[in-house]
């Protein structure tokens, strides 16, 4: 009877022991898998062997906060990243310049900033906007142009001689834009200048978004 006790004793022992072990192994937390860093925002950026020839390039830095507005910020503003190119004036024509600027947000509020950032830049009463086609890139895509009203230079006062005195209008530029997303990014790109070819930044709105993963 005693030796009956004791085996009962040591199966209810490995039992336990046998359900402790199993428990430990379900319940042992598994280390999540670390998210992967963000791609860097200056390996989205054009460069100087992507522009067409005679331009050179001007600026490619970071951007900061203090350079975004507010609604920005609220929106989630992460960072920024921006490119100059310029081409010299040819003849009588005047200077050139492809800018891309590169931004990262959460992704679900990229088609508001988009749409912000669109409206902000065609509310220059100075300039006649136009539609062009959408490039067809990522998940947010437009493209527009914008065209220089000529300028109303006031009658002179007190007998003084046109030009003697501020106008009070600085001349625009005629441009072409194109702003497109592709999840979490959205990158903005403009060529300003004397006859800024559509079909010139359009393809290099495709390469720039062949380089977001």
């Amino acid at each position: 009877m005693s030796s009956s006790r004791y085996l009962i004793f040591a199966i209810l022992v490995c039992s336990f022991i046998l359900a402790a072990g199993c428990t430990g192994r379900a319940g042992t937390a598994v280390p999540a898998t670390p998210a992967p860093e963000p791609i860097p925002l200056e390996s989205l950026v054009l460069t100087l062997s992507e522009i067409p020839r005679n331009f050179t390039l001007t600026e490619s830095r970071a951007k900061n906060s203090t350079e975004v507005s507010k609604l920005a910020r609220d929106l989630g503003w992460q960072q920024g990243y921006t490119v100059r190119f310029t081409r010299p004036p040819e003849g009588i024509s005047g200077q050139t310049e492809i800018l891309q600027t590169v931004t990262r947000y959460p992704a679900k509020n990229i088609p508001a900033i988009a749409a912000l950032a669109e409206k902000q830049e065609r509310s220059d009463t100075a300039m006649t906007f136009s539609d062009l086609s959408s490039p067809g890139l990522g998940d947010y895509s437009q493209a527009f142009s914008g065209t220089a009203n000529p300028l109303t230079i006031p009658e002179p006062e007190n007998g003084s001689l046109p030009g003697s005195g501020p106008v009070g209008e600085t001349a625009r530029q005629d441009f072409v834009e194109i702003i497109f997303s592709k999840g979490d990014i959205l990158e903005v790109l403009r060529m300003t200048g004397p006859d800024p070819d559509f079909a010139t930044l359009t393809g290099l709105a495709q390469n720039a978004y062949k380089k977001i993963p």
